[in-house]
């Protein structure tokens, strides 16, 4: 028999039943939770192929909000399901799993006649035919809790787990509510604070915001080249300024078309780091990393992690939909001899009804925060599988002077070196006893010690 699952996690329960209400008949089941459904995960009951998703009469827009449909074939169970007032995380055509994410529960509740956000779920025996519904409660009997799995089956997690997204913003995105964001399952922001010395007028409020929403913050300098008329330590002490109160660690954006030498890159790190912030590291792109910088392509480690920035086709959407999976190549494609971090995958997603750059992190909140902030992950922070990538990488000792690179070389991993079991072990420590010892046996062999 094929695995069915309850659209909702353990904490929900039915607000409103199948059946006559308000005069009409109310042909679904609505979940809610105590202390507010906005952001609420929603999971597939079974199997199937999405045929409708995003905007949708009675159940809100523009897309991604409205609902998701989902028809099941005959192996997945059979019949049609119906998730409404949500925000989808799949596109029509997808196969879904039974028990797979597919939105999160709309904080709008302009969506849904003014109540409070929750998400209505139904039931078609057949297709998708109004007025054919039953009754989801007997149907659900039974049903399975999301995220464990059917007695003999082995549950595994998809390669988009773990992951985290987040966004990077400035005064181009003012007036979007990092609250919202959040609802809709952002994680994290990174906030400009400057473009040389030009200062960013609303990195206080997104940052203020941000943090009410319980988001992970850290802020980033657009790092410009002394020959464009400001110096790297005016530029950082502009960047300061704008933190004032609210300094946090920052990323060091390096991508100005006037080009780089790597010694301004220090000089920021230096700079920051003299002001008492803490560097994370640097943002850029391939190209630019590997060509721009003068004498030659840097070692990153020596600023810290690497945030790279790639959009392949740079599709809209919502970030899970449009996000290329944790075995993307990116991940593993070196830039001055480390993985990235952090990846900006690209600039189109939308997030609280902006376009917006986009982030993925491969691993856990608290592991993020931990790379930000420069903090031990706790045992309990950390899943059973391990996030991989730069987190848990021992930086080398960045060289005197680096090698310069061809532009499109493509630099192998380093790894660590072997132990070399042949080699001598440090000396014993000599006591008192054994100087004398020697002494005694030196004087019999005629030798002096």
């Amino acid at each position: 028999m094929a695995p069915r699952y309850k659209p909702v996690l353990p904490e929900a329960y039915i607000t409103s039943k199948f059946g006559p209400r308000w005069g009409t008949v109310h042909r679904g089941v609505d979940f809610g939770r105590n202390g507010g459904s906005a952001g609420m995960p929603v999971y597939a009951a079974q199997g199937g192929t999405v045929v409708y998703a995003g905007a949708a009469q009675g159940f809100g827009g523009p897309d991604p909000a409205g609902w998701v449909v989902v028809d099941h074939p005959e192996a997945d169970g059979a019949g049609t399901t119906v998730y409404g007032h949500i925000i989808r995380e799949v596109s029509v055509g997808q196969r879904v799993e039974a028990g797979q994410r597919i939105g999160h529960v709309n904080p709008n509740s302009a969506t849904n006649g003014g109540v409070a956000p929750h998400v209505h779920f139904e039931v078609h025996p057949y297709v998708w035919q109004q007025g054919a519904q039953i009754d989801p409660e007997p149907w659900l009997a039974g049903a399975l809790t999301p995220g464990t799995k059917p007695h003999g089956m082995q549950f595994e997690p998809t390669s988009h787990d773990p992951v985290i997204f987040g966004v990077d913003v400035s005064e181009h995105q003012n007036g979007m509510p990092l609250t919202l964001a959040a609802a809709e399952g952002i994680q994290f922001a990174i906030i400009r604070t400057t473009d040389g010395t030009y200062k960013d007028s609303v990195y206080t409020s997104h940052l203020l915001d941000a943090e009410k929403a319980g988001l992970v913050t850290a802020a980033y300098h657009y790092l410009r080249a002394p020959s464009e008329g400001t110096s790297v330590a005016q530029q950082v002490k502009a960047s300061v300024e704008v933190m004032g109160q609210h300094k946090r660690p920052v990323w060091i954006d390096v991508e100005t078309n006037a080009g780089l030498h790597v010694n301004d890159i220090r000089e920021c790190k230096r700079q920051f780091e003299a002001h008492g912030v803490r560097v994370i590291g640097c943002y850029s792109y391939v190209p630019y990393w590997e060509g721009r910088i003068s004498p030659g392509e840097p070692d990153s480690h020596e600023f810290g992690a690497f945030w790279v920035a790639a959009y392949g086709t740079n599709p809209r959407g919502v970030p899970s939909v449009i996000y290329p999976g944790n075995e993307h190549r990116q991940w593993n494609y070196p830039l001055g001899n480390q993985r990235p971090a952090v990846w900006q995958f690209g600039s189109n997603a939308t997030v609280a009804n902006f376009a917006v750059d986009i982030n993925a992190f491969r691993g856990t909140k608290a592991q993020l925060k931990a790379l930000f902030y420069g903090e031990p992950v706790k045992a309990e922070d950390t899943p059973g599988r391990q996030a991989p990538g730069p987190i848990t990488e021992v930086p080398p000792t960045p060289p005197v002077a680096t090698r310069p690179q061809a532009p499109n070389e493509v630099h192998e991993l380093s790894q660590p070196e072997a132990k070399d079991d042949s080699a001598p072990h440090a000396p014993k420590r000599r006591t008192v006893m054994d100087v004398l010892l020697e002494a005694l046996v030196s004087l019999i062999v005629g030798r002096q010690p």
